[in-house]
Protein backbone atom coordinates (compact mmCIF):
# COMPACT_ATOMS: atom_id res chain seq x y z
CA UNK A 1 0.00 0.00 0.00
CA UNK A 2 1.43 3.10 -1.06
CA UNK A 3 1.38 6.03 1.52
CA UNK A 4 2.74 9.98 1.77
CA UNK A 5 3.90 11.56 4.98
CA UNK A 6 4.55 15.37 4.58
CA UNK A 7 6.58 16.33 8.11
CA UNK A 8 5.75 19.89 8.50
CA UNK A 9 9.01 20.31 11.23
CA UNK A 10 11.36 19.20 9.13
CA UNK A 11 10.19 20.58 5.80
CA UNK A 12 10.10 17.22 4.22
CA UNK A 13 7.81 14.27 2.62
CA UNK A 14 8.40 10.52 2.65
CA UNK A 15 6.68 8.30 -0.02
CA UNK A 16 6.50 4.82 1.24
CA UNK A 17 5.38 1.56 -0.15
CA UNK A 18 4.25 -1.14 2.66
CA UNK A 19 6.94 -0.23 5.01
CA UNK A 20 9.44 0.82 2.59
CA UNK A 21 10.69 4.01 2.48
CA UNK A 22 10.64 4.69 -1.61
CA UNK A 23 10.82 8.45 -2.03
CA UNK A 24 12.08 11.27 0.32
CA UNK A 25 12.69 15.06 -0.67
CA UNK A 26 12.49 18.34 0.75
CA UNK A 27 8.97 20.89 0.62
CA UNK A 28 7.90 24.04 1.58
CA UNK A 29 4.22 23.63 3.26
CA UNK A 30 2.25 26.58 4.57
CA UNK A 31 2.70 29.83 6.07
CA UNK A 32 1.90 31.18 9.67
CA UNK A 33 -1.01 32.83 7.83
CA UNK A 34 -1.97 29.46 5.38
CA UNK A 35 -1.05 26.40 7.24
CA UNK A 36 -1.21 22.95 5.80
CA UNK A 37 -3.91 21.09 7.64
CA UNK A 38 -2.93 18.43 9.82
CA UNK A 39 -4.49 15.00 9.66
CA UNK A 40 -5.11 12.27 7.23
CA UNK A 41 -6.35 12.88 3.84
CA UNK A 42 -5.90 11.00 0.30
CA UNK A 43 -5.40 12.51 -2.85
CA UNK A 44 -8.79 12.77 -4.70
CA UNK A 45 -7.58 14.56 -8.05
CA UNK A 46 -4.50 15.04 -10.17
CA UNK A 47 -3.50 17.62 -12.96
CA UNK A 48 -0.79 18.59 -15.11
CA UNK A 49 -0.63 20.61 -15.99
CA UNK A 50 -2.33 23.33 -13.14
CA UNK A 51 -3.10 26.70 -12.41
CA UNK A 52 -4.76 28.16 -9.19
CA UNK A 53 -7.14 30.22 -9.94
CA UNK A 54 -7.64 31.45 -6.18
CA UNK A 55 -3.84 32.80 -6.72
CA UNK A 56 -3.12 32.51 -10.65
CA UNK A 57 -0.26 30.78 -9.76
CA UNK A 58 1.80 27.83 -11.59
CA UNK A 59 1.35 24.42 -9.33
CA UNK A 60 2.29 22.36 -11.78
CA UNK A 61 2.30 17.92 -10.81
CA UNK A 62 -0.67 19.03 -8.57
CA UNK A 63 -2.43 16.00 -6.35
CA UNK A 64 -5.04 17.83 -4.25
CA UNK A 65 -5.52 16.32 -0.47
CA UNK A 66 -8.08 18.93 1.16
CA UNK A 67 -11.38 19.80 -0.40
CA UNK A 68 -10.57 23.69 -0.14
CA UNK A 69 -7.61 23.30 -2.65
CA UNK A 70 -4.66 21.99 -0.74
CA UNK A 71 -2.56 20.22 -2.54
CA UNK A 72 1.17 18.76 -2.72
CA UNK A 73 2.69 20.56 -6.50
CA UNK A 74 5.42 21.62 -7.99
CA UNK A 75 6.46 25.21 -6.92
CA UNK A 76 7.33 27.59 -9.38
CA UNK A 77 9.44 30.40 -7.20
CA UNK A 78 11.94 32.64 -8.41
CA UNK A 79 13.95 31.32 -5.46
CA UNK A 80 15.38 27.47 -5.18
CA UNK A 81 13.06 25.90 -3.15
CA UNK A 82 16.04 24.54 -0.93
CA UNK A 83 16.78 28.48 -0.33
CA UNK A 84 12.97 29.29 0.42
CA UNK A 85 12.89 26.15 2.89
CA UNK A 86 15.97 27.33 4.92
CA UNK A 87 14.67 30.48 5.57
CA UNK A 88 11.37 29.10 6.28
CA UNK A 89 12.83 26.92 9.04
CA UNK A 90 15.87 29.14 10.43
CA UNK A 91 14.48 32.82 10.00
CA UNK A 92 10.80 33.20 9.91
CA UNK A 93 7.14 31.23 9.00
CA UNK A 94 6.79 34.01 6.21
CA UNK A 95 7.96 31.95 3.67
CA UNK A 96 5.77 29.22 3.61
CA UNK A 97 2.50 28.58 1.06
CA UNK A 98 -0.82 29.19 1.34
CA UNK A 99 -1.35 25.62 2.53
CA UNK A 100 0.36 23.49 -0.22
CA UNK A 101 3.37 21.25 0.03
CA UNK A 102 5.59 22.56 -2.38
CA UNK A 103 8.16 20.56 -4.49
CA UNK A 104 10.90 21.12 -6.44
CA UNK A 105 10.35 20.02 -9.83
CA UNK A 106 12.01 16.21 -10.04
CA UNK A 107 10.40 15.83 -6.93
CA UNK A 108 6.78 16.63 -8.00
CA UNK A 109 6.96 14.69 -11.23
CA UNK A 110 8.52 11.49 -9.70
CA UNK A 111 5.81 11.80 -6.91
CA UNK A 112 2.50 12.52 -9.04
CA UNK A 113 3.56 9.17 -11.34
CA UNK A 114 4.08 7.17 -7.93
CA UNK A 115 0.89 7.62 -6.41
CA UNK A 116 -2.19 6.79 -7.62
CA UNK A 117 -5.62 9.10 -7.01
CA UNK A 118 -6.77 7.84 -3.16
CA UNK A 119 -3.05 7.33 -2.27
CA UNK A 120 -3.09 8.15 1.58
CA UNK A 121 -1.60 11.83 2.74
CA UNK A 122 -0.96 12.28 6.20
CA UNK A 123 0.72 15.75 7.94
CA UNK A 124 2.37 15.46 10.93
Amino acid sequence: MKRIVVNLEEQMVEAYEDDDLIHQFICVTGDDDHPTDTGEFKIFRKQHPCRSKTYDVQMDYAMFFTKDGKALHQYHGPVPLSVVRALKQGVTEWFGSHGCVRLEEDAACTLYEWAPLNTKVTVV
